[in-house]
């Protein structure tokens, strides 16, 4: 369990402490926790309460040494007016889903390189002032179809090297950054015909766009069309999938002549 605290706001004495049930959670899957909010030295009214969802953003543009930025991606709303005597608590508790988006951090409990940090944070409307508190940050776990391309990939015989995150919305995404697992081409077929692989993956909540990119020199947001390609499949049992894969690397690589 985790806790978090909100400083006083406006001088009222309010304290909030956020208390999640578990960290560890999955895209699609339900957050749980409570909100206890207490300790106001004098009546008070709260507008709202809501859960937010962040991330830890990279921004090429300042260059690789450059600190993330925090972007708030979802919110939702746990709790709308109340009124808060003077000296009393009041506990909130939450179900709210984990976006489909939600980029993931762990895979069959191994922590991803990339230092790629995702978490949430409590807001708390009062008197037409807003304040939020520290991140409580998450583990996020792959998706199954994460997990069957990732097997796919290492049984042709790439091997994982780092994750991260990216400012930029990929076609068919809403979030405001896209996540690119990176792999190279160490032994099998494709050793010496790529050498850097980039996966990106639009999730939905029934289906799954993967998107390659094979030495991709360009952005994503606007890449070389011939270094990428982009692929569908079931986001919660798909299945073996090496032999889509490969064929979809094969082609890939037809297109860009490797």
């Amino acid at each position: 369990m985790v806790f978090s605290k909100l400083k006083a706001i406006l001088g009222s004495g309010i304290q909030v402490d956020t208390l999640l049930h578990e960290k560890h959670v999955v895209p699609g899957g339900v957050l749980k926790g409570e909100v206890r909010i207490s300790g106001a030295e004098v009546d008070a009214a709260v507008e709202s309460v809501e859960i937010e969802f962040t991330a830890l953003v990279e921004d090429d543009s300042k260059g690789e040494d450059a600190a993330g930025v925090v972007h708030d991606y979802f919110k939702t709303e746990i709790s709308g007016k109340f009124d808060l005597a003077k000296g009393t608590a009041h506990p909130i508790a939450f179900e709210v889903q984990v976006p489909w988006e939600t980029p993931f951090n762990n895979v069959e409990q191994r922590p991803l390189v990339g230092g790629m940090k995702l978490g949430v944070s409590t807001h708390l409307s009062l008197d037409q002032a807003l304040d939020k508190g520290d991140l409580d940050w998450l583990t996020v776990e792959a998706l199954p179809v994460h997990k069957a391309v990732w097997e796919a990939l290492e049984a042709l015989g790439f091997a994982f090297q780092e994750t991260d995150l990216e400012l930029g919305t990929i076609q068919g995404a809403t979030v405001p950054f896209y996540q690119e697992v990176e792999f190279w081409a160490t032994e099998g077929e494709f050793h010496g015909r790529v050498r850097e692989l980039e996966v990106v993956f639009v999730v939905g909540e029934a289906n799954t766009d993967v998107v390659f990119a094979a030495d991709n020199s360009a952005e994503l947001l606007a890449p070389d069309l011939n270094s990428t390609i982009r692929f569908s499949l079931p986001t919660a049992e798909p299945g073996d999938v090496t032999e889509t894969v490969k064929a979809q690397l094969t082609q890939l690589l037809a297109q860009k002549g490797a």
